[in-house]
């Protein structure tokens, strides 16, 4: 990502009025079915809601896109009392009170090549009222500055991780800053560069040096009483590595973890003696992260708690920030383990998850003395509603829907299911069904990444936008996805167009076998790794599928050492070295653009002409291929778009074009059955 210095200054401006948003329509409003395309892919209106500590006020996002306006309302009748709202080329991404009375937001950017505004590595900061409303941190944060300013502030080209709001310190926060690569032709992100932790003036924006990291893009931990003094990152061999200082004035030391995997290790929380960590990992032999308490002084490890069959994935403080009173794991939906069940936040939990039953809950903030959370409901129906929970009467009170007009009963179930691979490997994934009795015409939809990703049970707009026309979609955890331990994920190295095409090609063949599928009748549609997927599916089956799509795919592996973001930096090399090999014939032999001549059915290839992760020049390769061997095959490059696509006019042409195309090629031969 190209940091120009050109930009303007003027990024986001105060708002004095704001309407908050109207509620969600009741059930049985929405349009008459089939729903238009619109109803999809518009982005969601509400999002990001968190109380303040005082528990008297609400900040939240909204506006066109879903995250141009920063809002602050009263709770006790949701009014506005301020904001911030951006030009068209930026947005606010994330918000965090630092005191009762003032908020810090980060800023994201439409860059060239990016389908969504990206962030900027800098901070804002404005007081509830909108006064004091200032850029404190970042590449134009030191710009335009007087000379008669005795310290004037350097602009910092890097990126900052918040570590902490210093509950004690309403004037400060601690911030990781990671210094971004120089180049010709601009700055970049440089996931090599060894941060800085700073002391950050949230009214000034003045920073002073806490402590520097001797680890190259690492996550560093603060203890009780907010120093840091605990990281995991890379060290100068590129390995994974630990570091800590057994005191805040002492010197960092490296630390071995024997018998844990090291790459697998997440520092989460100090202890409650202060003299020991919470982190989650995998040891050696094992398949899940389970979750362990590391005693500083002795070094000796012990374990807290795992799940059979679910990686630790996050743990449950309680209202404090400080204890852990829980852990979540994912197996086909979200599953809980309370280490406290008498806390009062555990309690909570217990509480909401009874009175949402089958949907997914979490709290996403409260006030300083814990009487009042805001909680976060969604499921695989529902996109998400935000409430305000008070935790001594126990009752919820409903504030905003992600996407109001989405009502849950017109959506359909995902079901999840689990099947055996060709070699016995077991396979989960989820089938969503449209109306009516199957089977159905089907989309095989594999999702992107590959590795350390995986589908979910949750929300996914673009499945139930299929569903709606009357096709069933098929998403798959092929081998390589994230979320089944680490030797299900490592299954997946070098396996492109291999054994994890094979798993994809299995799942399909089950949902013909269980009746889901019309056999006829089946498309594979991906985006990026998804969109290698689907051609490299025709190339292998081609008999199986009667159309492709590719979007943003990758379809010359050779060409992605090379081109694009990842190849810029030595650990995005050595990622490719790990996950492709370095058999360039073997690279050949699995990219669909040296095996076009196998394709049979027809192929619509989408791309945008700045996407920074797949290379533009992946869809014209493989579009030239086609061409060469007289394939039957659409075209729709984007303009201005990059990896995916931002735009909400153009993200509404495009899947018009798909479900055009699908419905030529096989689709429905009739809409959908009436809601």
């Amino acid at each position: 990502m190209s940091m120009r210095r050109s930009l303007a200054l003027s990024i986001c401006f105060l708002i004095s009025s704001l309407a908050t948003g109207a509620p969600r329509p009741a059930a049985g409003t929405a349009p008459a079915a089939p729903l238009p395309v619109e109803y999809f892919t518009h982005y969601e209106t509400f999002s990001n809601a968190k109380i303040s500590p005082s528990g008297q006020y609400i900040a939240y996002l909204t506006g066109d896109y879903g995250r141009t306006m920063l809002v602050v309302s009263r709770l006790k009748d949701l009014k506005a009392v301020g904001g911030v709202r951006c030009s068209m080329t930026y947005e606010i991404y994330d918000i965090d009170w630092v005191s009762p009375k003032r908020l810090i937001y980060r800023v994201g950017q439409r860059w060239p090549g990016m389908a969504v505004p990206t962030a900027t590595g800098e901070i804002a900061a404005v007081n509830i009222d909108g006064s004091h409303h200032k850029l404190i941190y970042g590449f134009r944060a030191g710009a335009g500055q007087s000379g008669a300013n005795p310290h004037p502030r350097k602009a910092s080209y890097a990126s900052a991780d918040l570590v902490s709001t210093l509950k004690k310190d309403d004037r400060h926060i601690l911030i990781a800053e990671h210094p971004w690569l120089h180049r010709t032709d601009g700055y970049y992100y440089d996931p090599d560069a060894k941060p800085t932790v700073y002391q950050l003036d949230v009214l000034t924006g003045r920073k002073a040096t806490a402590e520097s990291v001797p680890l190259a893009d690492a996550t560093v931990l603060v203890d009780r009483d907010d120093n840091v003094r605990f990281a995991v990152g890379q060290n100068d061999k590129f390995k994974v590595a630990v570091s800590w200082k057994p005191t805040p004035d002492s010197e960092w030391k490296a630390f071995e973890l024997p018998g844990f995997r090291k790459e697998s290790i997440v520092p989460r929380l100090f202890g409650e003696d202060n003299k020991s960590i919470l982190f989650t990992g995998v040891r050696e032999g094992e398949t899940y992260a389970a979750l362990y308490r590391l005693d500083l002084e002795s070094t000796k490890v012990s374990k807290v708690f795992a799940f059979d069959n679910a990686d630790v994935n996050h743990l449950i403080r309680d209202f404090s920030g400080t204890r852990a009173i829980g852990v979540v794991g994912y197996t086909d939906k979200p599953i809980y383990h309370w280490l406290k069940k008498d806390d009062r936040a555990a309690i909570t939990y217990a509480a909401l998850l009874r009175a949402f039953p089958g949907q997914q809950v979490s709290i996403t903030s409260h006030s300083e003395d814990g009487r009042l959370a805001i909680v976060f409901v969604d499921s695989d129906v529902n996109p998400g509603d935000y409430y305000l929970f008070d935790t001594q009467t126990m009752k919820a009170r409903y504030l905003q829907s992600r996407k109001r007009w989405i009502d849950p009963a017109k959506m359909r179930r995902k079901t999840a299911f689990t099947m055996k691979a060709r070699d016995g490997v077991e396979l989960h994934g989820y089938v969503t069904r449209p109306k009516g009795d199957g089977p159905f015409p089907l989309v095989v939809l594999p999702h992107g990444g590959p590795y350390d990703i995986r589908d979910t049970w949750d929300f996914d707009w673009e499945t139930q936008l299929l569903a709606s026309r009357g096709y069933a979609v098929l998403q798959v955890n092929f081998r390589g996805s994230g979320g089944y331990g680490m030797d299900f994920e490592a299954a997946g190295y070098r396996q492109w167009g291999a054994r994890m095409q094979d798993d994809i090609t299995d799942a399909t063949r089950w949902a013909i076998e269980q009746k889901i599928a019309q056999p006829d009748r089946i498309c594979i549609y991906g985006a990026s790794y998804g969109g290698y997927a689907a051609l490299m599916g025709v190339v292998r089956e081609p008999k199986l599928y009667r159309c492709a799509i590719g979007y943003a795919g990758v379809y010359d592996l050779e060409l992605m050492l090379k081109t694009a973001d990842i190849p810029l930096s030595k650990s995005g090399r050595a990622y490719l070295k790990k996950a492709l090999g370095n058999d360039h014939e073997e690279m050949r032999s699995r990219s669909p653009v040296y095996n076009a001549d196998k394709i049979q059915v027809p192929i619509l290839l989408i791309h945008g002409k700045e996407d920074w992760r797949a290379d533009y020049r992946q869809a014209k390769r493989m579009k030239a291929a086609l061409e060469s061997h007289h394939k039957k095959f659409e075209w729709m490059a984007l303009k201005g778009e990059g990896h995916g696509v931002y735009n909400e006019k153009t993200l509404q042409e495009v899947y018009e074009r798909i479900l055009q195309f699908l419905e030529h090629n096989d689709g429905p031969r009739k809409a959908a059955p009436a809601e």
